[in-house]
């Protein structure tokens, strides 16, 4: 009861009791929010500063909407910032370490200037961010009233959506190839955040996949694909063992409320 009356007491208690209902649906409708505001961001970039790279722009907007999100829903403990004392089968992340880091590795590095490492640095530092907290943590978090499994396969299913905005730029071949390897990635990291209930490693990992790759000497397509392969076969294997199971302390209809801020 008391859990009741305190997130009846929140803000954002009627957008939470709508998830709760509705998961599906307010999932797709979180996913049909970042197709406009990217777009508009990234225009509105480009009219108001010229000189700045838009989509970059767009990026820094959307993670700022998602952190408002967050805070306002008091859901960054939810979604995977969370304590040490609450992660768990940190073993699991070994796999996608490798594919992450060491593939690429292998291959050595291309010859980069500095500012460009450190402008990708940062870009994909965002994008880690904002990619996971809005899917891994925000949409995954709202999908939870249907299951585990379930909600990892709609959360990938809905990334790799997110990047059909890319048929307007590049080869739709390209783009939909792109999308089979979202899906993949989305469905291994989908999973490992319901298992390891943390989403810090998960951004790290992104940001260094999605760099790597584009600093590797290997060529880009062939070890994207060869990734995308292992960490979906990885990623059937760990939904084996969500079946019937739900992140420790985490209720799907009523909740605690939980500090607004990261906590490390």
């Amino acid at each position: 009861m008391n859990d009741q009356l305190q997130l009846g007491n929140q803000p954002a208690a009627p957008i939470k009791r709508l998830f709760a209902r509705h998961p599906i649906p307010s999932a797709v409708a979180l996913f049909a929010l970042d197709l406009p505001l990217g777009a508009l961001a990234g225009i509105a970039a480009k009219a108001l500063l010229p000189q700045a790279d838009p989509s970059f722009i767009a990026m820094c907007v959307l993670a700022v909407v998602i952190a408002g999100l967050l805070t306002l829903l008091r859901w960054w403990r939810e979604a995977g910032f969370n304590d040490r004392g609450q992660w768990r089968e940190l073993r699991l992340l070994w796999v996608p370490a490798v594919v992450a880091i060491v593939l690429p590795l292998l291959g050595g590095f291309t010859e980069a200037p500095t500012g460009l490492i450190v402008y990708l640095t940062i870009g994909y530092l965002i994008t880690g961010f904002m990619e996971e907290a809005w899917v891994r943590g925000l949409m995954l978090r709202v999908l939870q009233p249907v299951g585990p499994v379930r909600a990892v396969l709609i959360s990938a299913l809905l990334f790799a959506l997110l990047h059909m905005t890319n048929f307007l730029f590049r080869n739709p071949a390209i783009v939909l190839a792109q999308m089979v390897g979202a899906f993949c990635f989305g469905l291994a990291f989908g999973a490992l955040r319901l298992r390891t209930n943390t989403i810090w490693f998960l951004v790290a990992l992104h940001m260094l996949h999605d760099l790597l790759l584009h600093l590797s000497g290997f060529p880009t397509i062939p070890l994207d694909v060869v990734q995308d392969v292992i960490l979906l076969i990885y990623g059937i294997y760990l939904l084996r063992g969500l079946r019937n199971s739900l992140p420790s302390g985490e209720e799907v209809a009523e909740e605690r409320p939980s500090a607004p801020q990261m906590a490390g």
